[in-house]
């Protein structure tokens, strides 16, 4: 192999490793929202999740405020 076709297949590599990240994210990202989607049979309900959320949040700062953080 030249050192042009090592260089594009490094090329071609790096190009599908950054498709399968963007894959994996927005798998990711449509996973999370099928959870809210009304469509969603076992769907939850936001206004919930988010309180639980903001109650952990405020739990962790608290922790960190003890922590002297």
């Amino acid at each position: 192999m030249t050192k042009n076709k090592i260089m594009e297949q490094s090329e071609i590599n790096y190009l599908k490793t950054e498709l399968v990240n963007d894959l994996v994210a927005t798998t990711t990202i449509m996973e999370d929202l099928w959870r809210y989607h009304p469509e969603n049979p076992d769907k939850k309900d936001v206004v919930s999740e988010y309180k639980v959320l903001e109650q952990i949040k405020n739990d962790i700062q608290q922790e960190l405020d003890g922590l002297g953080v």
